[in-house]
């Protein structure tokens, strides 16, 4: 590390890092709520605010990509076990790249399907009659638990940090000096 390494994440990573974690719980959350809903008019609306949700996610998770290949960062923390440390780096990569996969999926999903018209265009095609029928689904419901796991592994390895080993983690993705 240089005294010019800089020791937290700057305010556009740390502002891009905490939208995706509301957007992809949102997203989450409604897409658990709606699973077990019936394909009828009433799941239009949880329907459009979980496409919704999911476009902006991808849209904000490419911009966080680049701004992290772009904008200086703070040195890697070690976990005090290379393995540890590689996993640390292969589960941030794998963040990225099964967010972003969700949404292409969820993207292929709503095409396959003709779900822009049914939903935005109010075309008043029925919604079909099980999702399960489509590839992309099961892709889609594959790649939402692998997700969570990995988030789980993010937030339990970033609690290991501040409470463990107290290098003070949580001040690297927050506002401040």
């Amino acid at each position: 590390m240089t005294e010019n390494t800089p020791t937290r994440y700057h305010p556009v990573q740390v502002t891009l890092h905490w939208l995706v974690v509301v957007l992809v719980f949102a997203a989450f959350v409604i897409g658990k709520t709606m699973s077990g809903q019936p394909n009828d008019a009433d799941k239009l609306m949880p329907l459009a605010l979980h496409m919704g949700l999911g476009i902006i996610t991808m849209i904000v998770i490419v911009i966080r990509f680049v701004t992290r290949l772009k904008l200086p960062k703070p040195a890697h923390v070690s976990a005090g076990n290379p393995f540890f440390d590689w996993v640390g780096k292969a589960v941030h990569y794998a963040l990225y790249l099964f967010v972003f996969l969700m949404a292409v999926s969820g993207m292929s999903l709503s095409v396959q399907t003709g779900l822009p018209s049914i939903v935005f265009g109010g075309s008043g095609s029925p919604l079909p009659a099980d999702f399960f029928d489509f590839a992309a689904r099961m892709l889609h419901g594959f790649i939402a638990p692998t997700l969570l796991l990995l988030v789980l592994l993010h937030v339990g390895a970033a609690f290991y940090h501040q409470l463990a080993l107290k290098d003070k983690l949580f001040a690297r993705m927050w506002y401040g000096k």
